[in-house]
């Protein structure tokens, strides 16, 4: 099959870009959705923002890959993602599959340099939720990945909650 992806500009649409007074509004939003997800999911988010993640890297992200000094600055080490496609696509037969980075080798790292304040998100995270059997941050409380679909509606239901109503009508954060 042929196919050629479309052709992008490179260039952000700035009706989107919160600043960041509307991200930690739209963070402390998260953890008011719902009695378990937006708690859990507002960290996933706070990497989002803070160290600018995919969905599915963040959603790969281990507590083996975080360096989380008491103090200071942080770092995340970025190993694989964790997409999520119909199960017959995966080799595990699974609806997530682990995958390298995007555009990089399997083997090649990414060190992501993480502020103080992402720090002490994942830090408390850390604390109240623990991880996966396999060192994995964000996972529902049965240890389940969350669905794109999940956290979509927990965005959803967070902008609601955090903007203005001129804002939700706007792409902002979309």
């Amino acid at each position: 099959m042929k196919w050629r992806p479309p052709k992008q500009n490179g260039a952000v649409d700035r009706r989107v870009v919160v600043n960041p007074a509307q991200a930690r509004e739209l963070l402390t939003a998260v953890s008011y959705v719902g009695r378990s997800r937006g708690p859990r999911l507002r960290t996933m988010f706070a990497c989002m923002y803070f160290a600018g993640l995919r969905p599915a890297e963040a959603a790969g992200l281990r507590r083996q890959d975080c360096e989380l000094p008491a103090t200071g600055w942080g770092l995340i080490n970025l190993k694989k993602t964790r997409p999520q496609t119909n199960k017959r696509y995966t080799d595990s037969g699974e609806t997530f599959d682990d995958r390298g980075l995007k555009h990089r080798d399997d083997d090649i790292v990414r060190p992501v340099p993480i502020p103080p304040e992402l720090v002490a998100i994942l830090r408390e995270h850390l604390d109240t939720f623990g991880t996966a059997e396999d060192g994995r941050l964000f996972v529902t409380s049965s240890g389940r990945s969350f669905s794109g679909s999940a956290y979509a509606q927990v965005w959803k239901r967070a902008r609601a909650l955090a903007l203005m109503p001129e804002q939700i009508e706007s792409p902002l954060a979309a």
